[in-house]
């Protein structure tokens, strides 16, 4: 069985359907990439699928977790497209709100991302990049199997980008499932599968895939 079994997930805003009766599965330690032109829906699927959002009919299965909809929060962290974390707080604080324990947060999530140096840092002194670090750190901080990432890359540098794309190789290879929305070639050819969601329709478009 599937570690994610996505089926027949509909959602309308108004009466303009965005997405049509999308499903797909996934197993451990793939990266999916869903790509797509800019507003036909990618990120609207990506909240539904982290939780954020829910469907106006489908299921969505987790490690064969009971009922339509999971509990999200068990299972899946969500990394938004824009900035989720609070700016005048530190990088400590902004990890214990996500993590929902107060202190520093553990030493294999500092050591993954860096972050020895910024624990006591406000996130707005921080560069956008650093930013992008921290979320995915907040994202991760109680280590979910599945990881749902909205443009993880998207407006940072080439080094940014290279790190982040070298921790997704790492959470991967410890059997974690990333589920992302991108342009980002890069990402889309280390992507094990790559799904087109188009007129809210989620197809195969493995051409796109080279691992």
């Amino acid at each position: 069985m599937p570690a994610v079994e996505v089926a027949d997930i509909t959602k309308k805003y108004g009466r303009n359907p965005v997405l049509r009766g999308v499903g797909f599965t996934a197993e451990a330690g793939e990266q999916i990439a869903v790509i797509g032109r800019n507003g036909c829906g990618k990120s609207t699927l990506l909240q539904i699928l982290g939780g954020i959002l829910k469907p106006d009919t489908g299921t969505i299965r987790y490690f064969s977790s009971k009922g339509d909809l999971p509990d999200f929060g068990k299972y899946c962290g969500y990394l938004p497209q824009d900035n989720p974390l609070l700016e005048e707080l530190s990088v400590q604080d902004n990890l214990s709100l996500w993590s929902g324990k107060l202190g520093r947060p553990e030493d294999a999530l500092i050591d993954m991302f860096h972050l020895s140096d910024l624990l006591k840092t406000p996130v707005r002194k921080l560069s956008g990049g650093m930013k992008r670090r921290v979320s995915i750190a907040c994202c991760l901080v109680n280590w979910p199997p599945v990881m749902i990432m909205d443009e993880p890359t998207s407006s940072l540098d080439y080094v940014y980008k290279r790190e982040i794309r070298g921790w997704m190789r790492e959470y991967r290879s410890a059997n974690g499932i990333i589920i992302t929305a991108t342009h980002d070639d890069a990402e889309i050819a280390e992507s094990s599968r790559v799904l087109l969601l188009e007129n809210g329709v989620l197809s195969e478009a493995g051409e796109f895939a080279h691992t």
